[in-house]
């Protein structure tokens, strides 16, 4: 059954910058008419695509196909100036409905289906431009097509153990919405609140779930009992241990390669400096590869138009700084204060997740809602991590910052972060009583 769309309360906005990130490292998978309709564009004749494959073959027995990428990760059919070259010679429809869709995203729940905007955006993340509802004309006829329509769908399972209800889950996310949306505090301490709220329904009996003035009672219990239990948390601040330090790295690593200013391309060279990355991550010691110094496409900042050779924008992050080495000792050190309005987009990130419940339906096929409260809450430890990473030898900005959240968001849709091993790192890193302890520790 269809589900009826609505837009999600949050106040999501956006309006396009031209920046390209979201044209690079991205899968577009192509209908059989969107390939054709390309193919007959007549790209293969021109010369600046001589000897450069278009499409990917991604079945071996069907003939489907995606967009192919340069070797900096970027689509092929991206142009200097961060341009998309099939809308420019052809217009918006040519494009494959994936492209003409972000950042929109929809969300299904049980009687209507809510329309938010992915944050991997940066002027999504920046909350620059017109609101939902003033871009219907825009996203309505999209949401109508055959392949993104909203339908109804079973709830995730709620627990480890239990699989419950629609009615189970909302009362669950709404609980998770006021804790993360509680300005009494920094929205570090609202999700350890939330982290800590997922480890107790955990260890829920089968009755509480059963029952269901039970579970409401026990949640509005759990609201009022979790914020003081976590003070402790940041009164003390202990390290974490050598075990979680080490699942910590591993998921850092998982996140990395989706932050803007990871420069990384196909070739042989930077294969390596991947190894070499994963081996310093995995020891704990050593260097891995500094950020670049700028991206290959300025959103919300004048156009880069003044190259030498009268190009525009370079082709790739790689021309525009060559990156060196931090050692990963010094991503151990504290930040120190950092002012709330500069974590803004942060927060609203997460507020959005919340709002929306995309955390608790999108991605991670067959998770149950506690551990993606788990995976919500410790991806705040990562994005503090990243702003350490990003800003090695001076203060964080706030560009910073909106690189974090990209990274951050784009985790969200990323198969590693969906998986077996990663659930597993989760649910180890909470029978320790650690995720809140990462949490309050990268924070400083």
């Amino acid at each position: 059954m269809d589900l009826p769309l609505r837009i999600s309360p949050f106040g999501d906005r956006w309006r396009c910058q031209g920046c390209g990130i979201c044209c690079r490292g991205v899968i577009i998978p192509l209908s059989d008419d969107e390939y054709l309709r390309i193919r007959r564009q007549g790209w293969q004749s021109r010369p600046e695509f001589a000897g450069r494959k278009l499409f990917v073959r991604v079945h071996p027995f069907r003939r489907k196909y995606r967009l192919a990428q340069r070797a900096d990760g970027y689509c092929v059919f991206l142009s200097p100036q961060g341009r998309c070259r099939i809308h420019e010679e052809f217009g918006e429809e040519a494009k494959p409905l994936v492209c003409r869709m972000f950042p929109y995203q929809i969300v299904p729940l049980e009687r209507f289906a809510y329309l938010t905007v992915r944050r991997n955006c940066p002027s999504a993340a920046r909350e620059i431009g017109p609101t939902l509802d003033e871009q219907t004309e825009a996203w309505r006829p999209l949401a109508e097509d055959e392949r993104l329509r909203p339908r109804a769908a079973a709830p995730p399972p709620l627990s480890v153990s239990v699989r419950g209800g629609w009615r189970h889950f909302h009362r669950v996310c709404d609980s998770v919405e006021r804790l993360i949306r509680d300005e009494r505090f920094p929205m570090v301490r609202r999700l350890v609140h939330a982290a800590m709220l997922a480890n107790m329904l955990d260890r829920c009996r089968p009755q509480i779930w059963a029952d269901e003035n039970k579970l409401r009672e026990l949640l509005r219990l759990l609201e009022g009992a979790i914020p003081e239990e976590a003070g402790a948390f940041f009164r003390e601040r202990q390290p974490p241990g050598a075990t979680a330090r080490l699942l910590m790295r591993r998921t850092i690593l998982d996140y990395l390669r989706l932050h803007p200013r990871f420069a990384l391309e196909n070739t042989w060279a930077d294969r390596l400096r991947w190894i070499a990355t994963s081996l310093s991550l995995g020891w704990g010691r050593g260097r891995i590869p500094a950020p670049a110094v700028g991206r290959a496409f300025q959103p919300w900042k004048p156009a880069l138009a003044s190259q030498a050779d009268g190009t525009g924008v370079p082709e790739s992050p790689r021309d525009t700084a060559s990156p060196g080495w931090v050692e990963l000792a010094e991503l151990e050190n504290p930040l120190g204060p950092l002012d709330r309005e500069l974590l803004r987009p942060l927060d609203r990130y997460f507020e959005s997740m919340a709002v929306s419940r995309r955390f608790a339906v999108r991605g991670r096929r067959g998770w149950p809602l506690t551990d993606r409260i788990r995976a919500l809450s410790l991806s705040f430890a990562v994005g503090m991590w990243m702003l350490r990473w990003s800003s090695p030898d001076r203060g964080v900005t706030d560009d910073d910052v909106i690189d974090a959240v990209i990274a951050l968001d784009r985790g969200e849709g990323h198969a590693p972060q969906g998986s077996r091993g990663y659930r597993q790192r989760l649910r180890a890193l909470d029978r320790l009583g650690q995720i809140p302890r990462l949490l309050a520790w990268y924070v400083q």
